[in-house]
Parts: structure tokens; sequence; C-alpha cells
């Protein structure tokens, strides 16, 4: 657990969940690497930015070599909207959201609200080198600056689906 070292800091973590939706041929899962915005300072100008990542693993079953077409979306966490996200330490907030792209030019969600799905191809089996294939997913997270927060460790939890 962070310690907390100035008396208006937080703590600001994101937690990614992960399901998926299966096909055969192949069996893919997700793993994820939450978001950790670290300590957050509210009386520092600069935004508060972070790296996690999401990796898809796709093995495969039985039969010839396949090409798997996956997507994934991100939910929009307890805030219940992509603009912003929010985390929460009790009655306290922080706005904050989730990039496909280092620019953050495009918030990563499910396709509404002018948000984006990435998506991915992947080619596993016999005659294509490997039996299991992974494809990386980062995710750019910011908190914006000066937001007047209290003490606390703030949390939010999205969930990631996969499609293939």
């Amino acid at each position: 657990m962070p310690v907390v070292l100035a008396s208006r800091a937080c703590v600001a973590t994101l937690l990614l969940l992960s399901v998926f939706e299966a096909r055969a041929a192949a069996d893919c899962t997700v793993s994820a690497v939450g978001v950790n915005f670290g300590v957050y300072e509210p009386f520092i100008a600069t935004p508060d930015d972070s790296v996690g990542q999401i990796t898809v693993i796709c093995t495969h079953v039985s039969g010839p070599a396949t090409e798997v077409r996956y997507t994934l979306t991100l939910s929009t966490g307890g805030s219940g909207s992509y603009a912003p996200r929010r985390l929460r330490a009790g009655s306290g907030l922080l706005r904050y959201n989730l990039w496909s792209d280092p620019a953050l030019s495009s918030i990563w969600g499910n396709g509404s609200s002018g948000t984006v799905i990435i998506s991915g191809l992947l080619k596993v089996g016999p005659g294509v080198g490997n039996e299991i294939r992974s494809a990386v997913h980062p995710i750019y997270g910011r908190i914006p600056a000066l937001q007047d927060a209290a003490e606390g460790d703030y949390l939010d939890s999205i969930v990631a689906t996969l499609t293939y």
C-alpha cells in the first residue's frame, strides 16, 4: 500500500477486470495490468499520467492454423460515463480517462459516445510458427491537474471485454 506523504495528496489506482467470449479452433484469454497513477498532488499544475496494459493471448486448440480476429472494449467504470470517468475515495472524486494512444486523442471505450474499440489479429497453429500468440495493448491514463481532492485511496474498476 503506497504511503501518502503530502497533507493533501491522494493515491489513485485503476483496477482492470476482464471477461471474454470464446470460439473454437483457438482459445484466447486476456490479462491486465492496471493503470496506477501513484500519488496525485492537487496543487501541481501538470496532469498525472500513467500507463497500464492489456495482453491478449491466443492458443491453438485443434485443426489447421487459424486467424483470430478480436476486439477489446473497456467499460465506463463506476462513473457510468466515458466523459469523464471518475476515481472514487468515499465521497471524494477525481476525474480521469483512458486512451488507446499516447497522444491521448482516442478515448478507449465500447464504440459509443465517440469512444474507440481496439481490434487485432493473431495467427495461431501449425505452419505459422507458434501454437501460442500474444499481443500487448497499452492503456494510457491521465488525471487532469489542479483537482481539489481530499486524502484517500482513489479507485475505479474497469471491465475489459475480449470478443473473438
